[in-house]
């Protein structure tokens, strides 16, 4: 067993003990991807944001331990708010458009991979919901990348990622996220407007950005939007079924994937300062069991090529 992989072991096995210790109330776990599968249209290929998982711990609201609890009274959002602490482990994959060459690549965005983990606390009430996000991972060849991609691109016999090589070198990764989301008319049973705003701080993603998710359906979940750091309704009577629409701009002063390593020579590319992107998707809710899928359109990410990015998701709570 190599060191990279015996120190990802440790720290899965330490983040399953601290969300076996917290109370939970939900799982979420989502796959990302910018294929057929997930993507309407002739024009899904591997570019960009290719591939990504994600599984998040949700615990009962008010139910927090000693220190998360302290945080939550902090910077919440008042007497009348409910706290939640979630703990989450995902990877991401970045990848260039020509993956099959195996030379490098210098006009398109480099090979990169994040594995990581972290932890939500949010204060919500029934009109506003603040959220303090905190991840931190590995960046690199230990994030495993190259093996993930690999192993999936043989078992759906499609062409092999060649490129790995020349991916981003070993950098601890750090981002930290406060996002505050309104509903300024409290919940609402068939359509409803939660505008939105976040700051981003870390060497992984340094950013602003503010949006808004319209939702409609009938009778909806009693959440602040689908993907909303504060997670899902709990379980619910009877079904719930909704289609929404989200907008969002971002101005973005780092972006590790983007601007290459921190401390270490890399390659990289020229990054757009400012970035919007649309989502569009639907859900429904059974009880505790609860299913949506989400289409995301991101405008051009750097200058050296004019791609948008696109990618569908499949989220699964229960």
């Amino acid at each position: 067993m190599t060191r990279s992989v015996r120190r990802n072991t440790i720290f899965v096995a330490l983040l399953a003990s601290l969300a076996a210790s917290t109370a939970c109330a939900a799982v979420e776990a989502q796959f990302d991807n910018d294929t057929d599968g997930l993507v309407p249209g002739p024009r899904a290929t591997d570019r960009n944001y290719t591939l990504g998982t994600r599984t998040v711990w949700y615990g009962e609201p008010g139910v927090l331990p000693h220190g998360a609890r302290r945080a939550a009274e902090r910077f919440g959002v008042g007497p009348d708010a409910s706290a939640r602490l979630s703990l989450a482990f995902g990877q991401e994959l970045y990848t260039p458009d020509a993956i099959s060459r195996p030379t490098p690549i210098l006009d398109d965005r480099p090979y990169a991979a994040w594995l990581y983990g972290g932890a939500t606390i949010t204060s919500a009430n029934a009109t506003l919901a603040r959220s303090l996000d905190l991840r931190i991972g590995i960046v690199g060849p230990a994030a495993q990348g190259e093996a993930v991609q690999t192993w999936w691109h043989r078992r759906e016999h499609i062409r092999l990622p060649r490129g790995w090589r020349y991916q981003l070198a070993n950098e601890p990764g750090v981002r930290a996220t406060l996002d505050q989301r309104w509903r300024p008319l409290g919940y609402r049973r068939f359509a409803n407007v939660v505008p939105d705003a976040h700051v981003t701080l870390g060497n992984v993603l340094t950013e602003a950005g503010a949006g808004a998710t319209i939702t409609f359906g009938a009778r909806l979940p009693n959440d602040f939007g689908p993907g909303a750091p504060s997670g899902p309704e709990a379980r619910v009577r009877g079904v719930r079924t909704y289609v929404f629409a989200r907008g969002e701009g971002r101005a973005i002063a780092r972006d590790l994937f983007l601007d290459g390593n921190t401390f270490a020579k890399s390659q990289r590319v020229h990054r757009m300062p400012f970035v919007a992107e649309a989502q569009l998707g639907c859900g429904a809710r059974l009880g505790a069991i609860g299913v949506r899928y989400t289409f995301s359109y991101t405008s051009q990410q750097f200058r050296e090529r004019h791609d948008d990015q696109q990618y569908g998701s499949v989220a699964v709570s229960f």
